[in-house]
């Protein structure tokens, strides 16, 4: 649903800009970030549509009849539309959804309307040996790979400002793709610190237990049922293991706790960070960075993850936490007993990742940036000289 500051077309700010966002797992909490901060923009007149891909199976629709695949196409396009019908009203758009996307950048070829900026933790996969493919891509035949990639070039064409995620992203579509460097600012929307904050950690009291956290909702993907055979193996009776995923085990099993309900910005999830002596997470695909990364590197945890996506720019191998080889389970246990042996060697690994996401990953910092670099892309089509400072990182940095 689309939902405005102000009625539709009373332009009282200099700038009118849309949102396009995807709010499926843990984008849902960017989209809550992006929108806190930038609601404290006064010169911003703001339009959200905010987009879910799953559609409850008891929700009625009249869309039911398509086959799944389609309709689930056709749900974000119908969540997304209402905004890209006031394009015309709009000076920019910022999207995250593949087939809004698709929309815009045909509008481009009848009309030039708002600035049309894309925003995503992805990247066109220009070559599959490198890029982390979900198991979805991994069965996908080699006419669909073709097309989608044809479909993702052009699209790079029709885009006027890109903001991925990471710099992993970005030089993708620098190098690979072909977008103008001046128009590619990898900046994520980061954490909201008012929420995620820490005290500096004391040791491990004598005689606790420590205990290993996993976060991930898909749970076979980002290594849960790695990470949960290691700990029987080798950590039971050691340690205790944290899982907050829906899709764990049902049995249940020795010092293995499951939470299932937690919900994005949860003040329980930020606790139980806060009781834990580290975040593992093997995932085998993702983009990243991820955000629980983020999350526990806030809550000054050491994290342990793998080199797939964004991840190295978030978890410095020996700094802010350790990373293993993807689906290496005597590489996972070795870093798991090299945390477990130097409770030092974790508070410091914590600190270094406060320090960082403080200085890169903070939503009250990178919002206002993001809005900068949208309202320049606005003024230079206007034929304004804009004169605000041009912070932040862009692609050629």
């Amino acid at each position: 649903m689309v939902s405005n500051q102000t009625p539709s077309g009373a332009r009282t700010r200099p700038y009118r800009f849309g949102f396009i966002l995807n709010t499926s797992i843990g984008n849902m909490t960017r989209y809550l970030n992006l929108r806190k901060y930038a609601e404290q923009d006064p010169e911003i007149e703001l339009v959200w549509a905010p987009v879910a891909h799953y559609t409850p199976p008891d929700m009625p629709s009249r869309l039911r009849f398509l086959p799944d695949p389609l309709f689930m196409r056709a749900r974000v396009l119908q969540q997304a539309l209402p905004l890209l019908n006031e394009l015309a009203s709009l000076d920019a758009v910022m999207i995250h959804l593949f087939e809004a996307d698709i929309l815009c950048s045909l509008r481009s070829y009848l009309r030039r309307d708002a600035v049309h900026v894309s925003s995503t933790d992805e990247a066109p996969i220009t070559n599959r040996a490198a890029y982390p493919l979900y198991p979805s891509d991994l069965t996908k035949p080699v006419w669909r790979q073709k097309l989608r990639l044809a479909i993702d070039m052009w699209r790079v064409r029709h885009t006027d400002l890109f903001i991925p995620f990471s710099r992993w992203a970005a030089d993708i579509l620098v190098t690979d793709c072909a977008a103008p460097r001046d128009r590619v600012y990898p900046m994520h929307v980061g954490l909201d610190l008012d929420l995620w904050s820490c005290p500096p950690r004391p040791l491990t009291p004598g005689g606790a237990k420590p205990k290993i956290l996993f976060v991930g909702t898909d749970f076979v993907r980002k290594g849960g049922s790695l990470l949960l055979e290691v700990f029987e193996r080798r950590f039971r009776g050691r340690a205790e293991l944290h899982l907050v995923t829906m899709q764990a085990p049902k049995d249940a099993r020795e010092g293995v706790y499951v939470h299932s309900d937690f919900k994005p910005n949860d003040p329980r999830l930020a606790r139980l960070y806060q009781e834990s002596d580290m975040l593992v997470v093997p995932t085998t695909a993702d983009t990243g960075p991820l955000w629980v990364f983020m999350e526990a590197m806030a809550m000054r945890l050491p994290v342990i993850g793998t080199d797939t996506g964004a991840n190295k720019e978030l978890v410095q191998h020996g700094k802010t936490g350790l990373i293993v080889k993807i689906g290496d389970g005597a590489e996972l246990g070795a870093a798991i007993e090299t945390l477990l042996d130097d409770a030092e060697l974790r508070r410091a690994m914590g600190e270094r990742g406060r320090e960082l996401v403080e200085s890169r990953h903070s939503a009250r910092v990178n919002v206002p940036l993001i809005l900068a670099r949208m309202k320049d892309a606005v003024d230079e089509r206007r034929g304004v000289d804009s004169s605000r400072g041009r912070r932040g990182s862009h692609a050629g940095a």
